[in-house]
């Protein structure tokens, strides 16, 4: 595992990812984002009986939607209040708010099924954010999780000059054994991923 040294503090991250610079990137591209977050929750869903389903990080509310037109009870949380306004305006039948997960934590709600596709390598307290997780995943549940591969073959010999490497916007690289192991420690006990061409792992996680 690689991390940025020193990590910024939180004034300075809410501050970076108010307005975050990628929401006009997705929302150019809003109906290939869904059709790509459709095509994996259809898989995940599989592994649960249960409908309950938030995305983690939602941004722009592509993969809610993509939830909801699967028949799942949807609902999307991000840190960006700008995000959620504008998922608000373009999925108006859908759920969103602008919060935290460690506040979704508090709240006592749990659910189905977690989507958290790249947001991990965004934070600089990693261990609240995995407590967090596992504390609103149902005991019969899955967490769908994704961040970039440091350990990939096509990145491994000079991870420097890798694209995915751009702090302050992502502060933590994860193999494949670390992220397990992250994940171990705070109680979750199988981890399953596939091998990717490109460099991001893909892991279906149960407690």
């Amino acid at each position: 595992m690689v991390f940025v040294n020193p990590m910024p503090d939180d004034t300075d991250l809410n501050r970076f990812y108010q307005n975050y610079h990628k929401t006009s990137q997705y929302t150019g591209k809003l109906e290939s984002k869904q059709r790509r977050a459709r095509r994996r929750i259809k898989k995940i869903a599989k592994y649960t009986p249960g409908k309950l389903f938030v995305d983690i990080g939602c941004n722009a509310g592509f993969a809610v939607e993509a939830a909801r037109n699967l028949g799942l009870d949807a609902y999307g949380i991000d840190v960006d209040e700008n995000s959620i306004r504008c998922a608000r305006e373009i999925y108006p039948q859908a759920s969103f708010d602008a919060m935290s997960v460690q506040d979704l934590a508090a709240s006592g709600k749990s659910f189905d099924i977690i989507y958290c596709s790249e947001v991990i390598e965004h934070l600089s307290k990693v261990d609240d954010f995995v407590d967090s997780l596992h504390k609103i995943l149902k005991d019969d549940g899955v967490l769908f999780l994704t961040t970039p591969d440091i350990s990939h073959f096509s990145v491994i010999k000079d991870p420097l000059i890798w694209d995915a490497v751009r702090p302050p916007e992502h502060l933590l690289y994860f193999s494949k054994n670390s992220l397990e192991k992250l994940l171990k420690s705070h109680g979750f006990s199988r981890a399953r991923s596939s091998w990717n061409f490109k460099p991001t792992l893909k892991m279906v996680v149960r407690k």
